[in-house]
């Protein structure tokens, strides 16, 4: 199959942290175990997709930017597994290189169930190696790379590259790092946009970081993560669409990449506004909607979801608790596996018809009364912390001048807050 007539000379395939052999997180000691076994087996499928994609697309070359495997120790089925996705894209005439990452480091100990077919090319250790591929058309691409030789890599490996002597118009550059000290991943491999501008690389195929990123650096240039092939748990980086990038090579250099999701298994996580629900039956109904919106027929949902909004059943869903609701959720799903809830917090609010309560003339009239005449939300939040710490001040300022909307969350936190006291009291 040939590919897109759009101006390209190849396509490159760029993904990264498969995790190949790594349990699922966030499944819950609730799901049903045999739910649960078969959520996990379609996770695994998502490498397979990647292959099938890449042959049906007709890919030039797969790049593979680390933690291929989730830990160093032999483990042979996700080995097994890997290696005949590789043979199935040599014998569609792909190459295909891989860096090792913290995860996979290429230690003395790290041992191969097979032997990888001659299509794959492993970057060793130390200086970048770089690799010459040409194209059908008779366009030349470099793969330059280099992996992990150890877990806890903290040297700047993207400060390598720039002794390279390639042209950055037809250079690609695999590297496992974390660019910029992102928090949320190990500081591995640091290094700066600055480093990767600075080096005669078109395409830099990164990995580490799991929430994907595409960043142009010039004409034809970009640094990207594709995020992790499949999401994990419901932590925030490992929730959404996962996959991998798609990028045009070019005459002059690289097109913007463009993402595939390949995940069966998506985790997410869900605020449902359950606020015009009458009855316990219509939460789960609203649950299940929210739960399977917009996504694929073929992807396994798996939600953590958090219930809002003002309503008349809040009392009746405190009293449920988060487990007992989680338990009615799950026994409508039954066997099925469009979607899975493994958590529910309930975070709803007691309705409060306001007209009602102005009309009085008692304390809660009167509180509701105040509030309403606070039209500058912001300035009264941060005379609340006068006379506090200024590090809480200043950390309050600035999540306000971030996020405006806040200062409406808190007060309407606040106001129910108070009216909760209020009704324990009297």
């Amino acid at each position: 199959m040939n590919g897109p007539d759009d101006g390209r000379v190849g396509t490159i395939l760029h993904a990264a942290d498969l995790h190949l052999g790594t349990p699922l997180q966030s499944l819950g000691s609730r799901l049903d175990p045999m739910i649960a076994s078969e959520i996990s087996e379609r996770a695994s499928r998502a490498f397979g997709n990647l292959v099938n994609v890449a042959v049906e697309e007709a890919v030039d070359i797969v790049v593979l930017a680390g933690d291929v495997y989730d830990t160093a120790e032999y483990e042979v089925r996700a080995q097994l597994r890997f290696t005949d996705g590789l043979r199935r894209l040599g014998d569609a005439g792909i190459r295909v290189f891989v860096a090792h990452g913290n995860h996979d480091p290429l230690t003395t100990g790290f041992r191969r169930a097979a032997q990888l077919p001659d299509n794959v090319t492993v970057f060793d250790p130390g200086d970048p190696q770089v690799h010459r591929v040409d194209l059908p058309g008779g366009h030349v691409v470099h793969v330059a790379g280099v992996s992990f030789a150890t877990k806890h890599e903290t040297s700047n490996l993207a400060a390598l590259f720039r002794e390279l002597e390639t042209p950055a118009a037809a250079t690609v550059g695999v590297l496992h790092a974390n660019v910029g000290s992102s928090t949320e991943h190990g500081p591995y491999a640091p290094c700066t946009t600055s480093d990767l501008e600075s080096a005669p690389v078109g395409y830099w195929a990164l990995g580490h970081i799991h929430k994907r990123a595409v960043h142009p650096i010039g004409p034809g240039r970009w640094w990207a993560y594709p995020g992790n092939l499949q999401g994990r748990s419901s932590k925030a980086s490992e929730c959404g669409p996962k996959g991998f990038l798609l990028i045009p090579v070019t005459p002059d250099g690289f097109a913007e990449p463009e993402f595939r999701p390949c995940a069966e298994v998506r985790f997410e996580r869900i605020d449902v506004d359950v606020s015009t629900c009458a009855n316990l039956e219509e939460v789960i109904d609203a649950i299940e909607v929210s739960a399977v919106e917009g996504i694929e027929d073929l992807c396994t949902v798996v939600a953590r979801v958090r219930l809002t909004g003002r309503s008349d059943l809040h009392t009746d869903l405190v009293k449920l608790g988060d487990v007992g609701l989680l338990e009615e959720v799950q026994d409508r799903v039954g066997t099925s596996i469009s979607y899975a809830v493994t958590k529910i917090e309930i975070a709803t609010r007691t309705a409060i018809n306001r007209e009602q309560i102005l009309a009085r003339r008692d304390m809660r009239s009167a509180l509701l009364t105040r509030l309403d005449a606070t039209t500058d939300r912001q300035e009264a939040l941060r005379k609340c912390l006068e006379g506090l710490h200024p590090q809480a001040q200043s950390r309050l300022a600035e999540m306000l001048d971030a996020s405006p909307e806040l200062a409406d969350e808190l007060f309407d936190l606040a106001e129910q807050r108070l009216f909760d006291v209020l009704d324990e009291v009297s």
